[in-house]
């Protein structure tokens, strides 16, 4: 059977994901992945206006502490990912659904140990420009991507795992990279 370049015909009750080519499912991928991220913003809005930003913030951080390593976990046994070194976690961030199709990354490996993770476009970063929303971008990409998104995943991956930001939103330009992090593992 010919692979479908989407679902525009007729229902068919034995439709599988497999019926469609690779460029729809890439599609559908990074709908799920911006879907993925909208539904915590949707969540944190929502327990903000019932309980207030204080609150908001203290349950998201405790919701993606708790959440991270099942979402490592899921994405190393999706994707057949071995190991617990630097190279291990670069593939995790490429292909985990929180960054895949939602950011532009670039992973260098700077040795065994050492790892640099540049992100170039970030989606989430650019909504709350968009937006002017100062306090999201401290939140979102200072706090909680400091305190537990890529500590979280890194430790995920391996506790030894050091993690430090080399460069943070708020950004002077939009032509700036969005934010950039180092790992090293220590021997």
């Amino acid at each position: 059977m010919k692979e479908l370049k989407d679902y525009s015909g007729e229902f068919r009750g034995d439709i599988r994901l497999e019926d469609f080519s690779k460029d729809t499912l890439l599609r559908l991928l990074y709908a799920t992945a911006r879907q993925y991220l909208g539904i915590d913003a949707v969540w944190n809005s929502v327990v903000k206006e019932k309980f207030g930003g204080h609150i908001a913030r203290d349950l998201e951080m405790e919701v993606w502490r708790r959440a991270t390593s099942t979402e490592v976990l899921r994405t190393m046994g999706a994707m057949n990912i071995q190991g617990d070194d630097i190279a291990a976690l670069l593939k995790v961030l490429q292909c985990a659904p929180g960054t895949a199709g939602i950011m532009d990354l670039d992973c260098e490996m700077r040795g065994k140990n050492h790892g640099i993770l540049t992100v170039k476009r970030c989606s989430s970063l650019e909504y709350f420009e968009r937006h002017g929303d100062i306090e999201g971008i401290r939140f979102a990409c200072q706090q909680l991507e400091t305190e537990v998104g890529y500590p979280e995943t890194a430790h995920a991956v391996n506790p030894k795992i050091e993690v430090t930001p080399l460069k943070r939103p708020p950004r002077q330009s939009k032509d700036e990279i969005a934010c950039q992090w180092e790992f090293k593992l220590e021997t």
